[in-house]
């Protein structure tokens, strides 16, 4: 619990998932010396069809069914904008999230293949009977050993890990500064020219660096206000790097479809009725 504990502040948040979630658990590399992953399992009552989901940090993901009797294994892709994510009809799944550039770097699949994109895994590699193997596991525990071999496979493989220094290093530098870089910035930091930067970011995350720079600023909003939804809209907004509150409400409103001060206000209000806020 303590090592998953460590990461929780660089996941994204989904506020309001049409989704129960339960054991959450963080997927090492030794090799790495880091997270690869984050897993956990996601009931849906069988009247959702879908998960309203907002752009992340870049986090794609992979979406095992749990149920014995529908076994499948869908990936999702990153998000350019808001969008319902599909169900398929399976409303209990084991869902895994790859950390920034962990993705390409152990099957070695350009993330921007799959970017906005919900499809059977299947499509882009071969799965076997993992799909099968998971469904029919008894057990959170039993479920992350196969998925764990499963991505152990895939990593003694030849992958295209050229770049994966460098995107590492960029992520965690945009993460620790809540997205509030320059492209400027980082040709500079790094001494690598902004299309260079484009290039490994596209294939390696998903996002162009700009996306990935704006969909972190949003994110550490969306979690401050979370976190604390009696705190200052103008104060969360300028920590975040929003000096505008014009633009504020308007980035906001083009990711939620709501305004800061409408989202805040049903926050406060599920907590004034004791319900549990969904992140």
């Amino acid at each position: 619990m303590e090592e998953t504990e460590k990461y929780v502040k660089i996941l994204s948040v989904q506020p309001f998932w049409e989704a129960e979630k339960k054991n959450r658990s963080i997927l090492m590399d030794p090799d790495l010396g880091g997270p690869v992953a984050v897993a956990y399992e996601l009931a849906a009552g069988p009247d959702i069809d879908g998960l309203t989901s907002v752009p992340g940090i870049g986090l794609l993901g992979i979406m095992f069914s749990l149920e014995k009797e529908k076994p499948q294994a869908m990936i999702c892709g990153l998000l350019n904008k808001s969008k319902k994510v599909p169900l398929y009809g399976v409303h209990h799944t084991l869902c895994c999230q790859f950390f920034p550039g962990q993705f390409t770097r152990l099957f070695g699949i350009p993330s921007h293949e799959v970017t906005d994109v919900e499809a059977p895994l299947e499509d882009f590699i071969r799965v076997g009977s993992v799909p099968e193997e998971i469904a029919l596991a008894d057990g959170f525990a039993n479920q992350m050993e196969i998925v764990k071999r499963f991505i152990g496979e895939w990593k003694n493989r030849k992958l295209r890990d050229t770049s994966d220094g460098l995107v590492q290093y960029l992520m965690k530098d945009a993460l620790q500064r809540h997205g509030s870089l320059q492209i400027a910035q980082l040709e500079k930091e790094t001494g690598y020219s902004a299309r260079y930067l484009q290039k490994v970011m596209l294939e390696h995350v998903g996002l162009a660096p700009k996306t990935a720079l704006n969909n972190i600023r949003f994110q550490s909003v969306l979690r401050r206000l979370l976190e604390n939804p009696f705190c200052s809209l103008a104060e969360t907004a300028q920590a975040c790097g929003y000096y505008d509150q014009s633009y504020f409400t308007k980035i906001f409103k083009d990711y939620m479809g709501t305004t800061p001060a409408a989202f805040v206000k049903k926050l406060q209000g599920m907590i004034r009725k004791g319900e549990t806020i969904k992140k």
